[in-house]
Parts: C-alpha cells; sequence; structure tokens
C-alpha cells in the first residue's frame, strides 16, 4: 500500500507457499511462510468499486445506456497529442449521467469507433483544461467493440486513446531460459533476449527464442558473464582476424528474420583493449546501420577519483557517436545511489548526449553489511524481515504468557523496524547479524518511480529493465513503468508509515502487541497446536510469516 492512495496499487508476486525451514522458537518443526499479495486489500477494493457502464447498442458507437437522451455524450474529440489515436468518441457531459453514489472508484467501459484485435497500449483519457489526461488503463471487452478500465474519480469526459509510439524508450532483458512476464512485454518497446554469449573463435554460442506476444521491437543480446566468457571477449578483440569473425556473426544474428539489430553487454573488457573496443563498436555499428539494423550497448558506471574519473576500457564520447543507445548500469549501493548517480550524469553530460542513453534499472533488493554488498530478491527480503524468534525459554503450557519477537525487526535488539529511507528512496530495515548490522533495502514500485524520476529529470532516453522475466521472487512494478511509458512522466509516493508498521495474528488466545515489534502471548486454556504469524509490509505488498507453537496441559 502507498501513501497516496491507502490501497495498494498492484498485486505482488508472493501467492504462494514458499518453503520453511526457519529457526527460533518452541516447536518450530511446523514453521512455515506466507508471503500475501495484498488479497484483502483487492477484495476491499472489489467491495467498493462500483461498476459502471455506457457500452450499449452492438455497433460500438450507437445507443447508451446512460439515461434516456444520450446525444450530448458524444462528440468529436479534441486533438490527440502526437504519438496517440483515438479509438473512441469523446463522451462529454459524462459525470453528470453518472448516478450521484457513483463518484468513483468506478468501473467504465467504453464503446469503441469500430471493433479491434490488438489490445496494447489502451487507456482511458479525460480532456481537462486544453490537455489530455491518463485516468487508466484499458483492456478490449465484448469481442473488442469496447475498452473497459477502472478510474479513481469519475470525469467530465471519458475517450479511449492509444498509445501509437512511446515518450521514452524502455528496454528489457529476458534472462536465458526464463519465460517473459506478460504486463512487462506489453510495455517494454524493445525486447532483448540474452540467449548469446561470444564463443572463443569469434562466432557465437547460444540460440534464438520465439516471441509470439512479443510488442516491441526483438533486439538480441549477446552477454559475456563467465570469466571465460570475458577471457572471449579480450581474446577476440586482441585479433583482427576474430574480431572481424565476430562481427560477421553479429551482423548474419540482426539480419535474422524478426531482429532489429543486436544488444552488446561486455562488462569486462581490459583496459588495455580501449581503442581496439572502440573500432569494434565503430565497424560494427556502421555494417549494422547499413542494414538498417541498430546497435545498444551496455557500460559499467564510470567511477570519480578524486578530481577525474575512470571509465575503463570505455570511450563514452566515441561509442556515443557509434551506437544507437548506451546503457549505463548505476551504482548498486542504495545508501548512495542519488548521491553518486547525478555526478555520473554531469560527468556524462560533456562526453554523450544524454538522449543516446538509458538508465539500467534492477528489480532487486540489496542487503549491506561489513562483509559487502549482496544482491536479494523482495522475497528473500520480506523473509528476513518477518522472522519470528521466541523468547519464553520453558515449555509453553495452557494459559502461559509468551514473548514472541520478530527476530530482525526488534527495536530492543538494535534493529530499526520498517522505514521509508528518505536517502534511498526505498522501504528498509537494519538488523544485528553476522558481521555486525545489516541493511536491507526493498525494491518495488515505490523505489522504481524514484529511478524513473531520475532519468526523466536528466533528459536521458529511458531506462533499461534487467529482468523482464514471469519471476515470482521479484516485485512486478510494471504499473509506473507503464504510465513513465506513455507520458515520460511518473507519479512520486512514500510509503504510508502506518502500514510499515508490523502486525501479529494468533490463531487462538490473546495477545498484547508491543511497539518494538514483539508480542506477549497468552497461550490459550486447551492444549493443542497453535499458529502465531508475523505480517510486514514493503509498503505496496504484505508478507505473512508463521509458526506453530505447541501448548501442553498444567502438570497438577
Amino acid at each position: 500500500m502507498i501513501d497516496p492512495p491507502q490501497e495498494p496499487r498492484e498485486r505482488g508476486p508472493f501467492d504462494e507457499i514458499l518453503e520453511p525451514g526457519l529457526e527460533g522458537g518452541q516447536d518450530r518443526s511446523a514453521s512455515v511462510i506466507f508471503i500475501g499479495m495484498g488479497a484483502i486489500g483487492l477484495i476491499l477494493l472489489l467491495v467498493v468499486v462500483n461498476p459502471f457502464s455506457i457500452f450499449g447498442g452492438g455497433d460500438g458507437g450507437g445507443g447508451l445506456d446512460v439515461g434516456d437522451d444520450t446525444s450530448s455524450l458524444l462528440s468529436a474529440a479534441p486533438k490527440v497529442p502526437d504519438g496517440y489515436e483515438a479509438l473512441s468518441r469523446h463522451y462529454e457531459a459524462f459525470a453528470d449521467q453518472v448516478p450521484e453514489d457513483t463518484a468513483g472508484p468506478a468501473e467504465v467501459t467504453v464503446p469503441l469507433l469500430q471493433p479491434v484485435s490488438d489490445g496494447r497500449n489502451l487507456g482511458l483519457y479525460t480532456f481537462r483544461d486544453g490537455n489530455w489526461e491518463r485516468l487508466a488503463s484499458a483492456t478490449l471487452v465484448n469481442n473488442g467493440a469496447a475498452a473497459k478500465g477502472e478510474v479513481g474519480t469519475v470525469p467530465d469526459n471519458i475517450a479511449v486513446l492509444r498509445l501509437t509510439s512511446s515518450a521514452v524508450q524502455i528496454s528489457g532483458w529476458l534472462p536465458a531460459g526464463a519465460a517473459p512476464d506478460g504486463e512487462a512485454m506489453g510495455i517494454v518497446t524493445t525486447v532483448n533476449p540474452v540467449d548469446f554469449a561470444p564463443a572463443p573463435d569469434g562466432t557465437l554460442s547460444g540460440s534464438a527464442r520465439e516471441f509470439p506476444q512479443a510488442d516491441g521491437n526483438i533486439v538480441p543480446t549477446i552477454r559475456a558473464s563467465t570469466p571465460e566468457e570475458a577471457d572471449a571477449v579480450n581474446a577476440i578483440l586482441a585479433s583482427p582476424a576474430l574480431r572481424e569473425e565476430h562481427i560477421q556473426s553479429l551482423v548474419q544474428l540482426a539480419l535474422q528474420p524478426g531482429n532489429a539489430g543486436v544488444d552488446i553487454d561486455y562488462p569486462a573488457v581490459n583496459r588495455a583493449r580501449n581503442a581496439d573496443f572502440t573500432a569494434f563498436v565503430t565497424v560494427l555499428a556502421d555494417q549494422l546501420h547499413q542494414a538498417n539494423r541498430t546497435l545498444s550497448v551496455a557500460l559499467p558506471t564510470p567511477v570519480r577519483s578524486g578530481v577525474s574519473w575512470d571509465t575503463g576500457a570505455y570511450d563514452w564520447s566515441e561509442l556515443g557517436q557509434r551506437a544507437d543507445l548506451l546503457k549505463l548500469r548505476g551504482v548498486d549501493d542504495p545508501s548512495v545511489y542519488y548521491q553518486r548517480m547525478p555526478e555520473v550524469f554531469d560527468f556524462l553530460r560533456d562526453k554523450v548526449d544524454l538522449k543516446k542513453v538509458a538508465l539500467i534499472v534492477s528489480r532487486s533488493s540489496w542487503e549491506k553489511a561489513s562483509d559487502g554488498l549482496r544482491e536479494i530478491s523482495l522475497h528473500d527480503g520480506l523473509r528476513t524481515a518477518s522472522a519470528i524468534e521466541v523468547r519464553t525459554p520453558t515449555q509453553i503450557t495452557a494459559n502461559t504468557s509468551v514473548v514472541i519477537v520478530g527476530t530482525n525487526i526488534y527495536r530492543e535488539d538494535g534493529a530499526s523496524g520498517m522505514q521509508w529511507d528518505d536517502n534511498a528512496f526505498a522501504v528498509s530495515f537494519s538488523y544485528p547479524g553476522i558481521g555486525g548490522q545489516r541493511t536491507v533495502w526493498l525494491e518495488n514500485s515505490l523505489s522504481l518511480a524514484f529511478r524513473l524520476d531520475l532519468a526523466r529529470s536528466n533528459g536521458l532516453a529511458g531506462v533499461a529493465i534487467a529482468d523482464i522475466g514471469a519471476t515470482a521472487s521479484l516485485p512486478a512494478y510494471w504499473e509506473p513503468l507503464r504510465t513513465f511509458a506513455e507520458s515520460g512522466q511518473v507519479p512520486l509516493a512514500r510509503a504510508n508509515t502506518a502500514v510499515l508498521e508490523p502486525l501479529w495474528e494468533v490463531q487462538a488466545g490473546s495477545q498484547e502487541t508491543e511497539s518494538a515489534g514483539n508480542i506477549i502471548w497468552k497461550a490459550p486454556a486447551q492444549p493443542g497446536s497453535y499458529e502465531v504469524s508475523l505480517v510486514v509490509s514493503d509498503g505496496v505488498i504484505r508478507a505473512k510469516q508463521t509458526i506453530t507453537l505447541q501448548v501442553g496441559a498444567v502438570n497438577n
């Protein structure tokens, strides 16, 4: 959940029972973890939504079931902005035709000018103060004769528009072997399947996949992700013959049916190969452009050292003139990300046109401690936050008072609890662990929005999503990405602090909830097995972890 609004804006990925294996607490043999996707919030949303349809008749543009006389509703739509097309008439005086108790939210169905089969990039829009404003995403219904969407408040006028050209470039890497996320595939303008790697002889290893559901361009990625592949790249660059072989292999891949170009991701080029890498990109780009194909290149973040900058083997000025798009890997550490990235952009601004640069954004969360920075999933972060430990050392019997704590959010042990980090623009928590204090930052739609805004405010071409696979352990943060793709803007919101407070649930007995991330549970009078759960939130979804405690009979 976010503030504003109070209800979750998207479903989370954790709707399956995860593996048990937690430790701490008495009699934990039945310890399990359940991750919720805001199901309660969804149910509440369905309760308050008042479905309302302005669809009527079979011709998609005729009679409407709004009052007795709907002729005043129909008008020619104002001119739509560049990059959009109008798929419906413009319905004016719309709010006046709606029952008074339907102020919102409301489900609205709008008839289209003619049935369509392509459901991509549809939205409900209203014309206000001389500008079109997006209300919500829309989906096709009634065999393509209408589009339906949910609006927060009923507008004065409404129409269905389709985005025909994105306001920004959004590409997405699809890891090898991963199934694509259907919603992400409808947003990205370029899909980069990571199916190929450089071979030592200059050819490519790997094979292509088919993408029957792809909406954007297909630009396969060639990535050197292992030390052996990095060695192959450096050997190729050092040999004119191998370099020529490699270029021809890449061009042939780009010319395969359905491909719009190639994407190069060689992050560990030896700095001694600086000139060779520039020459490689120059020749490759020329040949691809002659064949009407594109070239994008992923590059590591320049590192500041005193007053100078180290760009390693990568000449940003030269590469920016050759490639169609440069993808910039951001700083990994969330604690300094928004401090260092503006400095990086300031440095690059004099080297390359930032409108040819896309910021790489990840769906990963991060954990930092004295032993370094570790990439984790949102699933792992929430699992850590919701860990439970029983602190009562004796056997639990009927009517016993039991102290139970959230192991990693218990403030009296030095943990911070779930909180919004104004430096990292993300929900985080710190806890004492192996190697000392550890801090976790959770990546979700809230934190993504601030990264999108960073790209917008610095005039970048757009963003590159590091993983668009259908991966349940990663956040499904596609809605702010869709808004960014359609408008170039994104609403920013911090997590509601009230939502970040932990919740405890007990199957039986009673509880006294403490403010430090713990409870005192009074066991029921009847012996048996009872569940105690800790619910935490990242501001968007909720995660529940449950342990089972055995309550024995009182010995007389």
